[in-house]
């Protein structure tokens, strides 16, 4: 089994992985990030291909499909024959179905896999798999998805489903992220304790456990990433740019709100929206 990309969510996948029976070996492209794997629990490779090479699953998790583009250029045509290529990366349906192709041409079998969650599930081992491949292939995967994943969700037999998915869930965490922000802020400029928003939500029917999550790091001003805002931005753009035929004026206000945000500062959590409203 290879992980290639030890950013927070593929560093914790890998450990999880390197936790079960399976042996595990990694690499990232910026070396520093292996430097927690040197004295195990996994190998560590020198190149995404010596990474690949005799592994029987490859596991991506990387920032973008540019990001992906180059790791896979070499990791690719290493890769054996046959051998399972989990694609868990958000990169977009677009990129997806683009991926899937280059797999099939070199013998490789490929299964769409977004994670749904942050940092904490990654760690926990409690994320949602949104997949989409063969069901056998799939279904030979179960050692590498019960270790990173709480549950399953078969999206489809093909690529781009669970990709298609993952964005649209990230619109959804976006929208629930800005309006928690968005209402702390009103209730403030109100003159009402921003705290009491969550008190209000809780056990009415619009209430939702990340709204508190959110809502409570807001209160203690620490944005310490668990999911940061570049990559929220990068996903909101994928959806825009790759659904047609949808209103954008929710969409575009998302966009403009986390692309503000960034300029703050890209790396903080997405709680950090909070920060638009304040300018």
């Amino acid at each position: 089994m290879a992980v290639l990309g030890l950013g927070t969510m593929g560093a914790a996948m890998a450990t999880r992985l390197a936790d079960t029976d399976l042996k595990v070996t990694v690499w990232n492209r910026s070396p520093k990030r292996t430097e927690p794997f040197r004295n195990g629990p996994a190998r560590v490779a020198d190149s995404a291909a010596r990474a690949v090479e005799g592994a029987d699953a490859v596991l991506t998790m990387v920032f973008d499909a540019v990001a992906l583009d180059e790791v896979m250029a070499t990791a690719l045509p290493a890769m054996s024959k046959g051998a399972i290529w989990m694609q868990s990366s958000t990169i977009g349906p677009e990129a997806a179905g683009q991926q899937a192709e280059k797999a099939a041409r070199a013998g490789v079998r490929y299964v769409d896999a977004p994670m749904l969650g942050t940092k904490g599930p990654a760690e926990q081992g409690t994320f949602k798999a949104l997949v989409a491949g063969d069901p056998e292939v799939i279904q030979q995967l179960e050692p590498v998805l019960d270790a990173v994943a709480s549950a399953t969700l078969r999206v489809g037999e093909a690529a781009p489903a669970a990709s298609a998915l993952k964005v649209a869930m990230n619109t959804w965490i976006a929208t629930i992220t800005a309006g928690i922000g968005q209402a702390m802020t009103v209730a403030q400029r109100l003159g009402v304790d921003p705290a009491l928003v969550l008190d209000a939500l809780e056990g009415t029917g619009v209430d939702s456990p990340y709204a508190h999550i959110k809502g409570k790091a807001i209160l203690a001003d620490d944005f310490t990433p668990s999911f940061d805002v570049a990559g929220l931005l990068k996903d909101l753009r994928l959806a825009s740019s790759q659904t047609d035929g949808i209103s954008p004026e929710l969409l575009d206000a998302l966009e403009a709100l986390y692309a503000r945000a960034a300029e703050n500062d890209g790396g903080q959590d997405i709680a950090a929206v909070w920060k638009a409203f304040q300018s």
